[in-house]
Formats: structure tokens, C-alpha cells, sequence
């Protein structure tokens, strides 16, 4: 299901106090006649403002656009042109669901806005970063992101106005990992402080996050009460893709009332509204959940229709989540159908997107984040305290006039007060660290019960399920059909066996070296039927991180399979390298080689995906009769680790 949260990415993502909808077609019109007159930087700041008024009206235009501008800029000596270049750039593609895309563009800006000491600008460069990792699911960065914006726009007198858009950001990291009471407080703090600075935006916003709260916490009725509170606001914007957005988190709720007729009914609303305006991730979205009504009323042919289109859209957009849920609505379609071996099919991919988001999630950072937003309240109370004291102070000298005495006095009470301010940032401190460590000592021990809780229940119960086949076989001798099927389930779970014990493997190989990845894909060069070498030339100390680990063992795992199968080779060679602070693995066979169409198949793309996602660069080298090589590049891999 579509969780509202995103609501406030989508919105928020300019950062300015300009409306996006607030110039007409016939002023854009007027502007598009002006750009063969203007030349320079001239040139491109009207493309700019060509790319920003278009992101929402025709997302594809305002990409054309930006890279126009972006051509002319790069030709430009004006670094911070350059840089509010790249920054409208990304506003499309956020638009489009091309969040890989904008976190390129954004880091590019960043580098820049830094170097200037450009604060309005980098605050504005790390909130659209966080909103891209949160569709990432990269959820750990994009509390970084927001953290660091958030401190900056703090310390800014120009960026306190963006400092309740950035903490409504915070809070649906929350609400997306689980804390949903708690980003409940903060949506419920961040709304009195929309309706005392009378922002509509973040008006809107929170109404859509405050209805998904309460529709997690099963309170029904108010969270129909927050999306309709929502409906009026937006009708008089004019932003059409903020209402498709409502019609959704209201068909969201009807679902979970059990109303799915009428929730049917609000989501095919904001189908046709994602449709018109263009947005694919929306449209994507809501798809699956309309194949996934159909399929709770038993209509199975139009929810497979739904289904795959949803999938075709929210595939395009890279967002792990939407895809995971996607592959589950079909996995459940095909068992619903019988249809087992496709089913299985839907299943593995569905695990593998699960298998990426889980990775990246880290709620022991998430909680640590509320803690430093309550601490960041209270100082602020305590900072608007201090104003008012000191403008009491001042009328109280104002009216008995300049004493040294009472000047000596005010000197020696700040004194105090400062000294006893820093005795309790810094006792503040020593407890916050105190609780850091504790909660990763904590996390530590959930993943190791995790892992425990895999291996002994559920391996244990797979193996339960193997012998009994085992057993089946035995006792129905006659039964030859059945014996075909029961090996067929036998092997596929023994086949999930294998996969469960090495993700098992890599929860508990955080900060393992290259030694332990060797010694796990030893593993497989045991069960080859041709020689299997492997070669290392690096320093052991490297150590991954447990996506890292998991990854390159996947892709050996899928490549060496790959050549067993289909390559007729004589030998498989794996090479780990590292040369110039570049990590390279290479896995090379002397087989038959590829054909041009088997080297975009699924194996690829799933190997190709998995290097990209821990920021590797993946090759394939295929000729027919001279073998296949295939290779992992990792620029800087070493410094970074």
C-alpha cells in the first residue's frame, strides 16, 4: 500500500516561496519566445525559470529545458549559475521518479554551494537529496542529509522559514520505519506551527501525513477527518497532483476500513489525475493497489491487468518499495491461480527488492533523530525564553536608567547562566553518546537474534519440509508424476535453504574482510563440476558492510550458476583486485560467450543492479567462442573503507 508520506516529498521539493502553478500558459508562452533572443547568462536563467514553472505542468518539457540551459552554463564562468542549474534540473526528474538522477545532480550543486558558502543553497541541495534517498529507500541518508540541512537553517537568520518543511521531512522518516506514534507528535506539533505562520503548503502537507498516521493507528474516522481538511486547501492551489495524492491515501483507508468498493472508487480518482498531469510514480502506484482491490473481490483477470501496469510504471522510477509491492501483488495473483512456478518466480524478485530496503534501513539512527529533534525544541523554548527576559531587562534600564551596579550585575547573572548552560550541553552530551552506544549494542543483538531466529525456525522448518517430501517420495513409490513435482519442490527448497543461510551469513558479517568473502565463495567453487580458481590481490584489512557482502556473494552466486548452465566452459576465474584505491571483482569463464539479446536478460540486469546499488560500476565482455568476463569497478572503494 501507498503510504502518504510521500506527499511532502513531492510537494516540497522547491524549497522557495514561489508557486509553481502560479504563472499561466500564456505567460509561459511569452517567456518560450524570448530564449532565441537572450544569449549567456542571460540565456540561462530564463531556461531556468522555464525548467522550475514546467516541472509540474509537463515534467518531460522542463527536462528539455534544463539540459539546455545546462549546455550553456557549463560554457559560463558563474559557479553559482551553474549550481542553481543543476538545482532546477533535478525539480523534473524528482517529478518523473528518476531519483537516482537527482541525487547525481543535487551532489554536483552541493559541491558547488559549498565551496561558495552558500547556505540557503545547500540547504536547499541537501532537503532534495533526502526526499531522492527516502524514495530510495536509502533512509539512513537521507536523515544525514536532513539533519544537515536542518542545522544550517537554524544557525541561518535567512533559513528559519524552512525549518518546519524540513522537520515534516524528518518526520516521515519516522512514520515510514515504524515510529508512527511518534511522527504523529511531530506532525501534530508542525501543523500548529503551519496554522500560526498561516503556510498553506505545509498545511496541506501535514493533513495528508496526519490522516496516514491515524489510519496506522486504526483511528479511522480522524483520518478521514485530516484528508478532507486537505481537499479544499489544494482545490484552491490549483495542484492537481496534491489531490490525486489525497484520493489515494483515502483509498488507502477505505481499504483498510474494509470499504473496497468505495476505496476502488477513490483510487481510479486519482489514477485518471496521475495520468493527466503525467506523474508515473503516482500513476504506478495507485495501479497495484487497484490490481490488488480486484484481487481481494476475486476478479483476478483485471487485477493482473493493474498489476503489470503498476509494475511497468513504478520499475521505471527505481523506487525499491513500490517495485517490492508490485512483484508481491503478482506473486499472490499466480498462487491464487495455482500457477506455482510463476508465483516462485514474482516471489524471488520480491524478496530481492525487500532484501535491498532492509539493508538500508537503520532505526536505531531514526530514533536517535527524534531524540535530537525534541532536544532542539526545547532549545528553542529556552532561546525565546531568553528574548523575553532580556526585553524585560532592557524597559527595566530604559526606565531606571544606566547604573553600573545594575550593568556589573546583568554582566555577572549572563556569566552564570552561560556557565551553567554549557554544564548542561555537555552533561546533554555524555547521555546522548551514552544512549548511542547503547542502542547499537542493542541493534547488534537484534540482528544477531534475527539471524538465530532464520536459521533455527525457519531453516529448521525447511528441513522438516524437505525430509517429509523425502518421506512422500519413499511411501508412494507408484506415483511417478508425484515424484517428479515432490523433487521439483525438494530442490526449489533446498535452493531456499541456500539463499536464507547466506543472508544469515552476511547480518552477521558486518565489517567482514575480503578473507571471509573469499572463504564464502570458496563455498560455491566446492560444489562446480569444472575447476574453479579465485585470485586476490588486495589489502585484507578492506573490510564491507553486510549490503556489500551480500551483493558481491549474490553476483558471483548468479554469474558462476550462469556458466555451469549455459556456457559449456572448461573453467570459471574469480579476481579480486585493488590497484589506485579502485576495488575490482572479475569473474571470467572460456565458454561459448554471449548473444547481444542474452546480455540485457533478467541475470544481468539483477547482477548489473545489485554492483550499481553499492555504487559499483558493472561490465559485461562477451564475444561468441571466446568466454565471458564480467566485472565489478569501485572507484575509491579503498579510501572509502
Amino acid at each position: 500500500m501507498m503510504n502518504y508520506v510521500r506527499f511532502i516529498s513531492l510537494f516540497c521539493f522547491l524549497l522557495s516561496a514561489v508557486s509553481v502553478n502560479s504563472q499561466s500558459q500564456h505567460q509561459l508562452d511569452s517567456m518560450e519566445r524570448l530564449v532565441p533572443k537572450k544569449k549567456g547568462e542571460e540565456k540561462v536563467r530564463l531556461l531556468n525559470d522555464l525548467t522550475y514553472y514546467y516541472c509540474q505542468k509537463d515534467a518531460n518539457k522542463a527536462i528539455k529545458f534544463g539540459e539546455q540551459s545546462l549546455l550553456i552554463a557549463r560554457t559560463l564562468n558563474n559557479e553559482s549559475l551553474l549550481a542553481s542549474t543543476y538545482n532546477d534540473l533535478s525539480m523534473p526528474y524528482l517529478i518523473n521518479g528518476e531519483f537516482p538522477k537527482v541525487v547525481v545532480l543535487n551532489r554536483k550543486a552541493l559541491v558547488i554551494r559549498t565551496r561558495l558558502k552558500d547556505t540557503i543553497g545547500i540547504i536547499a541541495s541537501e532537503s532534495k537529496l533526502g526526499n531522492a534517498y527516502y524514495e530510495l529507500a536509502r533512509y539512513k541518508e537521507a536523515q544525514v542529509a536532513y539533519d544537515h540541512a536542518i542545522e544550517l537553517a537554524r544557525k541561518s537568520k535567512d533559513g528559519e522559514k524552512y525549518l518546519i518543511q524540513l522537520y515534516a521531512n524528518s518526520a516521515n522518516l519516522l512514520e515510514i520505519t515504524g515510529f508512527v506514534k511518534e511522527a504523529l507528535k511531530l506532525h501534530l506539533d508542525i501543523l500548529k506551527m503551519a496554522e500560526e505562520e498561516q503556510n498553506t503548503g505545509v498545511l496541506i502537507t501535514t493533513y495528508g501525513n496526519l490522516g496516514s498516521c491515524y489510519r496506522k493507528l486504526k483511528q479511522f474516522d480522524k483520518s478521514r477527518e485530516m484528508y478532507r481538511a486537505a481537499i479544499p486547501l489544494i482545490k484552491k492551489a490549483e495542484s492537481h497532483e496534491q489531490l490525486g495524492m489525497v484520493y489515494q491515501g483515502l483509498g488507502v483507508l477505505e481499504r483498510d476500513a474494509g470499504n473496497t468498493d468505495l476505496g476502488l472508487s477513490y483510487y481510479r480518482k486519482a489514477l485518471r489525475i496521475y495520468e493527466q498531469v503525467g506523474s508515473k510514480t503516482g500513476a504506478g502506484i495507485v495501479a497495484v493497489n487497484i490490481g490488488k482491490c480486484f484481487m481481494s473481490i476475486k476478479q483476478l483477470d483485471s487485477a493482473e491487468v493493474y498489476l503489470l501496469k503498476g509494475l511497468e510504471l513504478v520499475k521505471n522510477t527505481r523506487s525499491f518499495r513500490q517495485t517490492m509491492l508490485a512483484y508481491q501483488g503478482l506473486s499472490e495473483l499466480e498462487l491464487k491461480r495455482k500457477n506455482f512456478q510463476s508465483a516462485t518466480t514474482y516471489l524471488k524478485l520480491e524478496n530481492h527488492y525487500k532484501d535491498s530496503m532492509a539493508m538500508h534501513q537503520g532505526n536505531e539512527v531514526l530514533a536517535e533523530m527524534f531524540a535530537r529533534y525534541e532536544v532542539e525544541r526545547k532549545e528553542r523554548e529556552l532561546a525565546e525564553s531568553k528574548v523575553r527576559i532580556a526585553e524585560n531587562q532592557s524597559q527595566k534600564a530604559i526606565w531606571l536608567g544606566v547604573s553600573a551596579c545594575l550593568f556589573l550585575l546583568i554582566v555577572l547573572v549572563t556569566i552564570y547562566f552561560r556557565h551553567k548552560r554549557k554544564l548542561a550541553i555537555h552533561q546533554l552530551e555524555q547521555t546522548k553518546q551514552e544512549e548511542q552506544l547503547l542502542r547499537q549494542k542493542q541493534l547488534h543483538e537484534q540482528k544477531l537474534d534475527i539471524s538465530r531466529e532464520l536459521h533455527d525456525n525457519i531453516g529448521s522448518q525447511l528441513t522438516y519440509l524437505i525430509s517429509s517430501m523425502d518421506h512422500m517420495i519413499y511411501q508412494e513409490k507408484a506415483n511417478v508424476q508425484l515424484h517428479e513435482k515432490l523433487r521439483e519442490l525438494m530442490a526449489f527448497g533446498r535452493t531456499t535453504m541456500g539463499e536464507l543461510r547466506s543472508t544469515v551469513w552476511a547480518m552477521n558479517a558486518e565489517n567482514g574482510n575480503v578473507s571471509d568473502f573469499i572463504d564464502r565463495v570458496e563455498s560455491l567453487g566446492a560444489k562446480s563440476t569444472i575447476p574453479f580458481s579465485i585470485n586476490r590481490e588486495t589489502n585484507s584489512e578492506i573490510t564491507f558492510k553486510s549490503l556489500e557482502l551480500l551483493n558481491l556473494y549474490r553476483i558471483v552466486q548468479e554469474a558462476t550458476q550462469n556458466t555451469l548452465k549455459y556456457a559449456n566452459a572448461s573453467e570459471i576465474e574469480i579476481n579480486i583486485t585493488e590497484q589506485d584505491g579502485e576495488l575490482t571483482l572479475e569473474i571470467k569463464d572460456n565458454g561459448n560467450g554471449l548473444a547481444e539479446a542474452t546480455k540485457d536478460g533478467n541475470g544481468m540486469r539483477t547482477m548489473k543492479h545489485r554492483c550499481e546499488e553499492i555504487g559499483g560500476k558493472f561490465e559485461v565482455v562477451s564475444t561468441p567462442d571466446s568466454g565471458t568476463t564480467i566485472r565489478c569497478l569501485f572507484p575509491d572503494f579503498v579510501k572509502e573503507h
